[in-house]
């Protein structure tokens, strides 16, 4: 909503309460933060949030939702104050303890005696895996990823010291070392990323491995303050920057990639944009957050030629002179408000998956 309008709305509100009475009749004001939902429940999909407070139109009242008109949308918002998705859906199961001073030591210690270090081009391999022709092909792919990635987006930087990526034979012991599905952030200046074998193959261990790679190099150019899901979807997008240099190497694709249909409701656009490290748990409603935001991505990196090189200036301006990467600033490099952007990206979100 423009600015105008929310001061409009706003005006309207406050003289209504001060006249005595809570909104014009047929009319409703939503707080900050309130989610449309296709129908009326929680589970149901989020249509789009409210980005200010705003007078809105009301259609119907049941059991405890609004049916209301906001901004081209028809949807159904529970009454009381905003409630984070992931508390609704599953939980936040991200606890505060998760980054530790002593992250790599305790993992060095779940290695036990199998451990070693292995160079990961310009980074630190830590694991107890001891294929060597597995290892090999993980170096050899992150390095041409990384030369892959750098010239789409244009971007680069040399890794810092301490940049570590634990490679655990146990998926037990993957868990036990952090509870979240992607990269974490150690010790100050030092990033850590960690994953265990998945169990289905070399391909998948090498995407999966790729994946943390490109979450460690998205915070090196970004800073650790980068968005989440753009963090996401560059830790992607590294992954097929590797399958890239494989086609031109090989003239083939060897990269395989599973997704597993998902039957929770997905996040709104807002709702990506706001999102905080509760996207890279592993409850399903962090999973499906995180499943819409590359998909968010890809429709930005994808939507058209032009398009792509408005975002990815957004995101270079940020590498390079640490400009916000907000949705203020979102909404200038693409020419388009956040509600435009969205219903754009709900025509054409299908034929991304």
């Amino acid at each position: 909503m423009a600015p105008a309008s929310r001061s409009l709305a706003g005006l309207l509100v406050a003289a209504l309460i001060l006249a005595g009475g809570s909104a014009a009749a047929g009319h409703v004001a939503l707080p900050a933060g309130a989610r449309l939902h296709l129908a009326p429940d929680v589970s149901s999909p989020a249509l789009t949030m409210v980005d200010d407070e705003t007078l809105v139109e009301l259609i119907e009242r049941k059991e405890g939702w609004l049916l209301v008109r906001y901004d081209g949308f028809r949807g159904w918002v529970r009454e009381g104050p905003p409630t984070p998705l992931v508390d609704v859906r599953g939980g936040r199961n991200v606890p505060k303890e998760w980054v530790s001073q002593d992250l790599i030591a305790h993992g060095r210690s779940l290695l036990r005696e199998r451990g070693r270090e292995v160079r990961l081009g310009e980074r630190t391999l830590l694991t107890d895996v001891s294929d060597e022709v597995l290892l090999d092909d993980l170096a050899q792919a992150a390095a041409a990823a990384k030369v892959v990635f750098e010239k789409i987006w244009e971007m680069s930087r040399a890794v810092p010291p301490g940049s570590v990526v634990f490679l655990f034979a146990s998926a037990e012991t993957g868990r036990e070392f952090a509870p979240v599905a992607c990269g974490v952030a150690g010790p100050s200046g030092v990033r850590v990323a960690a994953l265990s074998l998945s169990g289905e193959g070399k391909d998948q261990d090498r995407d999966r491995l790729l994946h943390q790679v490109g979450h460690l190099y998205a915070r090196d150019l970004l800073g650790d303050g980068v968005p989440p899901w753009i963090e996401e979807g560059l830790a992607t997008h590294f992954v097929t920057s590797a399958r890239i240099a494989e086609r031109r190497l090989f003239g083939k694709q060897q990269f395989s990639s599973k997704r597993t249909p998902s039957t929770t409701p997905s996040p709104s656009v807002p709702e990506i944009l706001a999102a905080g490290v509760e996207i890279f748990g592993r409850e399903p409603a962090a999973e499906a957050l995180r499943r819409e935001a590359v998909l968010f991505f890809r429709y930005l990196t994808e939507d058209s030629w032009k398009s792509f090189r408005a975002f990815k200036g957004f995101v270079r301006d940020h590498a390079l002179s640490g400009a916000p990467l907000d949705t203020p600033a979102l909404e200038e490099a693409l020419r388009k408000d956040l509600p435009s952007i969205e219903r754009r990206y709900l025509a054409a979100r299908e034929g991304l998956r």
